[in-house]
């Protein structure tokens, strides 16, 4: 189970033996190195936590090294759970006292001489207190929460394969240090989404954020086997700040969902004002402009963030308070759904939301003539909005889940190396410690790249958010524009069943005069006036059946195109909204496999880390054994390459420590392997020494000659040099003095030099040994 099990060096923590460099397990109780101290589980053998544990873990070379000696026994009390872990089964241990027989004989499937790991937790849960004073309603107004939530232990298995990575404990505030973030993002969506006054007027606001937390938090701390048992809220206050900043005087408090008993003997009635008293109207009204402009504020950042997609980065408290927003949305969307009639939904305090979508319905130019269509308009309008939200807020509450799951998991992982490292130091070789530090370290790095990498996936998941955001703006547009073609297509059915209406009252006028006609003839009337009504009817008649035919026809027509038009804009709608669901789910499916792949490299980060721990302990494991061999042994052991230098080394090892006999006989010893007689031996050495003196010395002789040879050389080069120089001087001497003959030029070589005067037999010149010409 354990992946990153004990510190080899470290003195064990049950029976303080100092362990090898590479041990998992103490060599002499078989306990884990790294387990945690706990006098009352490790030395007294009683499985009781302390307060501030939910969870302790270690695990042991052989499972009946539990129990030590054959006297000694285990006591589980009933406040505690206990599993035993082996092979991946976990096997539950019923509250009791046992010693070695008994156990073993009600737990059969456990086997004592196999290595197992032991979880013990809590029975009942651990409380955990949270104050969060940051909290803001929708009108930007402080509020403070104060909770208390109980963690248990859930599914172990879970809980093992989240927790027990290595031996420790998990304590209160690693749990507080793990659940801040999420609880803190719950309270702050749930309270940013309602308003002070209405919070004011809830009863049942601390339940229904009850509620929320517990269910939020369990489905996210499921995964890691962790149970939420029970969440209170103990107060939510507003405290009205004389300057409005955090540090200025208390000028009032409002305690919403009522005052907890244990505040009251700790404030004065005079302190708890009511709502209206700690704001008047003016200062409402100022915080309304302030609301409006922080919504504005958000909306245009959002509208500069579809602008530049590429530059949008936004931050954690930014998304949270987005998030927030959104939820009000709903919320005010849901009471204009449920209202009846306008003056209904502004008593409910959807005012602002009924107002956008008023403003939105008159610019579109959709004015009804009664009061009650133009209402189901609105509603309609609020309907199509509230789908959008719900979408937007679903996928980015699926979004939330996967990044808290992924801090939590990291933070789980950061408090993992935190304890071995503390492990780590107390081991008292020296070298072991700098070795299991350095790895640590790099660990620890490696967890900090991996915490960038969370960054850039989150900054990467606002990016979509964004793109999600635009999506569904534009299939909000889309269903808008389709229930208005709809709303089109039902009047223009009201048109033709008003043409319907006005050939049915044709055709009772029509009855009218016949059953008029006949009450004449039955009267005895004139025949006249008969004649006068039986040709109005006659008129009536043949005018409605003309009338009757036409419009009939028109109106199967229009019915046929109304019909043709109606499938059309179903069909339609529907390749629309189906395209909408693909791309959701595509998005989804996009975000799932993302996490999947953050989570198949996280656990091959831990695979690796753990796999190089496994190697470097083989490695020291390996070097040990093979310092504890003899010679032979080493010599076996060793690798290819280094046993040819490791058998010369123990040769001269061995030879060093020879007195002169044992040398003089292991010389014989070689002499008579080879067959060669001790005199034998002897001369040969001698004449190799001779030989190789000759040698030494011819090369000397050849040195010697050939360095005087190349000063000879030299001095020769020297003397000729100079007597070429002296030859030139002369020349150039003669030629500067004046000659007899008159103005007649010397003469001279081929290559220019100037021939001795007075030397008519030369044959050849004296500065370059050219022939001269006769």
């Amino acid at each position: 189970m354990f992946q990153l099990f004990g510190f080899g060096g470290a003195r064990c923590p049950r029976c303080e033996h100092r362990n090898g460099a590479a041990a998992g397990y103490c060599a002499q109780c078989g306990l884990s190195l790294g387990a945690p101290g706990s006098d009352a589980v490790l030395h007294a053998n009683q499985w009781r936590l302390s307060e501030e544990q939910l969870a302790l873990f270690f695990g042991v070379r052989e499972l009946s090294s539990l129990f030590g000696g054959a006297a000694r026994r285990l006591q589980v009390p009933a406040e505690s759970r206990a599993w035993i872990v082996q092979s991946d089964a976990f096997t539950l241990i019923p509250a009791g006292e046992y010693d070695s027989t008994a156990f073993f004989a009600r737990l059969p499937a456990l086997l004592p001489a196999r290595p197992a790991e032991v979880l013990i937790a809590r029975a009942d849960a651990l409380s955990l207190e949270f104050d969060l004073p940051d909290l803001a309603s929708t009108e930007l107004l402080g509020v403070a929460a104060s909770l208390r939530i109980d963690i248990a232990l859930g599914q172990p298995d879970a809980f093992a394969r989240q927790f027990m990575r290595a031996p420790g404990a998990v304590t209160r505030a690693h749990l507080h240090a793990l659940l801040l973030p999420s609880v803190r993002q719950i309270a702050l969506e749930f309270i940013g989404s309602r308003a002070l006054r209405d919070m004011d007027a809830n009863a049942d606001l601390r339940p229904e954020l009850n509620e929320r937390l517990q269910s939020a938090l369990t489905q996210r701390l499921a995964p890691s086997g962790l149970a939420v048992a029970r969440v209170e809220t103990i107060s939510l206050r507003h405290d009205k700040r004389a300057g409005g900043d955090a540090g200025d005087a208390c000028i009032g408090t409002l305690w919403l969902g009522g005052l907890p008993a244990q505040e009251l003997e700790q404030h004065s009635l005079e302190r708890m004002k009511q709502l209206d008293q700690l704001y008047d109207e003016e200062e409402w009204q100022r915080i309304r402009r302030e609301e409006m402009a922080a919504r504005h504020a958000h909306r245009r950042a959002e509208l500069r963030q579809d602008a530049t997609l590429e530059k949008a980065e936004l931050g954690h408290q930014e998304a949270e308070r987005l998030q927030a927003l959104r939820g009000r949305q709903i919320d005010l969307y849901g009471r204009i759904l449920e209202a009846k009639s306008r003056r209904q939904a502004l008593d409910h305090g959807a005012a602002l939301a009924l107002g956008e979508l008023e403003q939105e319905l008159a610019q579109k130019g959709a004015h009804r003539a009664d009061e009650a269509a133009n209402w189901e308009h609105v509603r309609a309008l609020a309907a199509i909005k509230m789908r959008s939200e719900l979408e937007l807020s679903q996928l980015n509450g699926r979004e939330q889940i996967q990044l808290a799951q992924q801090r939590f998991t990291h933070q789980v992982h950061l408090q993992s190396i935190a304890q071995q490292i503390e492990s780590a130091l107390l081991i008292d070789d020296e070298a072991g410690r700098r070795a299991q530090l350095a790895r640590l370290r790099q660990a620890e790095m490696e967890a900090a790249q991996r915490e960038a990498q969370l960054e850039a996936e989150q900054h990467k998941a606002a990016w979509q958010g964004l793109m999600l955001a635009n999506a569904a703006r534009k299939r909000e547009a889309e269903r808008v524009q389709e229930w208005e073609e709809q709303m089109q297509l039902a009047r223009q059915r009201e048109l033709l069943r008003a043409e319907a209406h006005k050939d049915e009252a044709a055709q009772v006028q029509a009855a009218e005069i016949a059953e008029k006609l006949a009450a004449l003839r039955r009267g005895g009337a004139r025949e006249d006036a008969i004649a006068q009504q039986e040709k109005l009817l006659r008129t009536i008649e043949a005018d409605g059946v003309h009338a009757r035919q036409l419009q009939q026809q028109s109106q199967l027509a229009q019915l046929d195109a109304l019909a043709i038009e109606e499938q059309r804009q179903q069909l339609r709608q529907l390749e629309q909204e189906a395209q909408w669901q693909r791309d959701l789910l595509a998005m989804a499916q996009q975000r799932e496999s993302d996490y999947a792949r953050w989570k198949g490299e996280y656990e091959s980060l831990l695979a690796q880390q753990a796999h190089a721990a496994e190697l470097a302990r083989i490695d020291i494991d390996r070097a040990e054994k093979i310092g504890s061999l003899s010679d032979t042994g080493k010599l076996a052991m060793a690798a290819g390459p280094n046993a040819a230098a490791l058998a010369q080394v123990l040769k001269v090892q061995l030879q060093a420590g020879m007195s002169a006999e044992q040398i003089h006989a292991l010389a014989a010893l070689a002499a008579a392997e080879n067959s060669i007689a001790p005199l034998e031996a002897m001369r040969m050495a001698q004449d190799s020494v001779a030989q190789e003196r000759g040698y030494l010395e011819g090369q000397f002789d050849r040195d010697r000659r050939q360095q005087l040879d190349l000063i000879n050389l030299q001095n020769a080069a020297h003397a000729h040099g100079l007597s070429a120089q002296a030859q030139l001087g002369v020349a150039v001497a003669q030629a500067l003095q004046p000659q007899p003959g008159g103005g007649s030029a010397p003469l001279r070589c081929k290559n220019g030099h100037a021939q001795r005067a007075g030397h008519p037999e030369d044959k050849f010149c004296a500065a370059c040994g050219a022939a001269l010409q006769p």
